[in-house]
């Protein structure tokens, strides 16, 4: 089980302009605060997220060169996270960039005078240090019925409309720079650093979904996450990116998966393919590994459930939308898309009306897979798509996580939201927040304390994956006979 940290943008803001406030001024003066945090629990990792700072009153605590606090603010913290069953994490500042490590005076007031009573929240105490360059370094202690002992995070990252990410050097993802020259001479090493050591997932391997993977595998991405459980049929060859004939019958996440270790250009690449529905228990806590997610999918439950994700468990969403609308004699009459950075200081999916409630209770009952009950009710599933169109939209995809890491603060406003109408030719941008009262909103940093409630169990995809097996062998005997 690995160990890792997540802060919002604006949660770290307000940790930093209290914690470096002195530094800042040019003195060398440390600082500290509590804060409370909640896990994250995926299938390998577990995630500290920071979702309050509580700072500190009138002489609660004192700097004296190093810094120290007060019992009471120590009690009245441990209160605060009891109200909203929730850990206790404790911050402090360094007077040096980069990141740092723990002095004796450090371990001493974490392990032996915070970590015991923060032990009755049934949770671990978090540590975690900043130097004056905002780079984070996070550790648990966690007590083995003996001692407590420090488990150092691998990483902490800072995530809204940017994702930054803070990690030990000695934990690097190196990369071969003879193959990804021309790359690292567009950004340059530090940018294809923070590229290398994202853990990327998509969902939904599509003709979208494929065209972004084999983006990111070719950009020196290390490490990458497949889910879907579609099969290759006759009607995805104009579109799906690798697929032949002789492919019909294969998974999608199979097919993908072998193609992206022939284009990976890195030594240690690694992809996970995953059979399944993101809304399958095995998939979702594989997603919850990851850093950020691509949400090439077009069904509503999945959107709903991913949108969820962006904000519960603070791991920012990229999601691309396309619709094709066509004329009554069956020409082209428009095709728009539209790319979107959800998560922490964004507007969510739903109040972007990408979907709507009452479209995941329809998937849910079946009847969006009731032909019947579509065309009674004259539904679009908007389904229709050109490789073409698949091309612009996985660019556009792939381009705003590279901008939302990369981005400096020279850019400008980053937007939400981006447009683009292909009769028109127009790309717009827009920058919304949810509608007031929005429930997602509301749930942001959450994690494990709320759970999606329309998660699935795995177990009955068993008989579905032999079944699907015998199927692709009977379309290979096909193929081969034909």
């Amino acid at each position: 089980m690995r160990f890792e940290a997540v802060l919002s943008e604006s949660i770290a803001k307000q940790a930093e302009d209290h914690l470096l406030a002195q530094i800042r001024l040019g003195t060398q003066q440390e600082d500290l605060c509590f804060a409370v945090w909640n896990p994250s629990t995926g299938k390998n990792r577990t995630t500290g997220i920071v979702t309050d700072i509580i700072l500190p009153r009138d002489g609660e605590r004192h700097l004296h060169g190093n810094v120290s606090f007060e019992p009471h603010y120590l009690t009245r913290s441990i209160r605060s996270a009891v109200k909203k069953n929730s850990g206790i994490a404790f911050m402090h500042s360094h007077p040096s960039p980069g990141l740092q490590s723990m002095s004796n005076l450090d371990i001493l007031a974490e392990r032996d005078r915070i970590a015991p009573p923060a032990r009755s929240l049934g949770l671990p105490l978090l540590g975690l240090t900043v130097g004056t360059d905002g780079i984070w370094s996070a550790r648990f202690w966690k007590w083995n019925g003996h001692k407590y002992t420090k488990s150092v995070c691998d990483k902490v990252r800072v995530v809204g409309r940017h994702i930054h990410l803070s990690i030990p050097v000695k934990r690097a993802t190196s990369f071969r720079s003879n193959r990804l020259r021309r790359t690292i001479d567009t950004w340059g090493p530090e940018c294809q650093f923070a590229f290398a050591n994202l853990h990327i997932g998509i969902v939904g391997l599509g003709s979208v979904g494929s065209i972004i993977a084999e983006s990111l595998a070719r950009m020196g991405a290390t490490k990458i996450l497949l889910i879907d459980a579609d099969q290759v049929e006759e009607h995805n060859l104009d579109r799906l990116l690798y697929a032949t004939s002789k492919n019909i019958g294969d998974f999608k996440v199979d097919l993908v998966a072998k193609n992206l270790r022939q284009s990976a250009n890195v030594t240690s690449f690694q992809v996970n393919a995953i059979r399944a529905w993101i809304q399958e228990h095995d998939a979702y806590t594989a997603a919850l590994d990851c850093d950020v997610l691509f949400c090439a999918v077009d069904r509503p439950l999945p959107k709903d459930l991913l949108n969820h994700i962006a904000y519960v468990h603070n791991i920012p969403v990229i999601f691309g939308g396309i619709r094709v609308a066509t004329k009554t004699d069956g020409s082209l009459g428009d095709a728009t898309w539209s790319v979107m950075h959800i998560g922490p200081g964004s507007q969510c999916l739903r109040c972007n009306r990408q979907y709507t409630s009452s479209e995941v209770m329809l998937e849910l009952d079946g009847s969006l897979d009731n032909q019947s009950y579509i065309d009674k009710n004259s539904l679009k599933l908007g389904n229709q798509n050109v490789f073409p169109f698949a091309l612009n939209i996985g660019s556009l995809m792939v381009l705003e996580m590279i901008r939302s890491v990369i981005s400096e603060p020279w850019w400008g406003t980053t937007p939400s939201k981006l447009h683009y109408s292909f009769v028109s030719n127009r790309l717009t941008h827009h920058i919304d927040k949810c509608s007031t009262g929005c429930s997602i909103d509301e749930r942001m940093g959450l994690g494990d304390r709320w759970t999606y409630q329309f998660l699935e169990d795995s177990v009955h995809r068993r008989n579905v994956t032999c079944l699907s097996k015998f199927q692709s062998l009977f379309h290979r005997l096909l193929n081969k006979f034909s």
